[in-house]
């Protein structure tokens, strides 16, 4: 399985959790369904599982999917995403930054418990 979308246990966010390289076609299709699933659960915390996947595109390619292509899929921008990476993986770095900077409450984490706190707090806004 390279892929896979459902509910946390706890039923407060939607796990995303990915096996395979990270590209701009990927990340639209995972936000999309991810962000359907989250509107028919009323759920609007998401946690990207990315210890087995790494950005393969370029800094370019990362700021026109986080100012222009994610636009178009109009997501709610009182989303709380935290994206779990390993923690020698560098990759999802720029990201982040990008995806921040458009209005996005993105984080990074390389501990999971640590990521799923922050999911579950009240008001995590950065």
């Amino acid at each position: 399985m390279t892929k896979e979308i459902k509910v946390s246990e706890s039923g407060k966010y939607i796990i995303v959790r990915v096996n395979e390289d990270m590209t701009r076609a990927l990340a639209e299709s995972l936000g999309l369904e991810a962000m359907h699933l989250g509107i028919r659960k009323d759920i609007n915390k998401y946690l990207y599982d990315l210890r087995n996947s790494r950005n393969k595109e370029s800094i370019n390619a990362n700021y026109i999917f986080a100012n222009q292509d994610l636009k178009r899929l109009e997501p709610n921008l009182s989303n709380t995403i935290a994206m779990l990476t390993s923690p020698n993986d560098k990759s999802h770095d720029f990201i982040e930054t990008v995806l921040r900077n458009a209005g996005y409450n993105v984080r990074l984490f390389v501990v999971e418990e640590e990521a799923i706190e922050w999911l579950e707090e009240a008001s995590n806004i950065l």
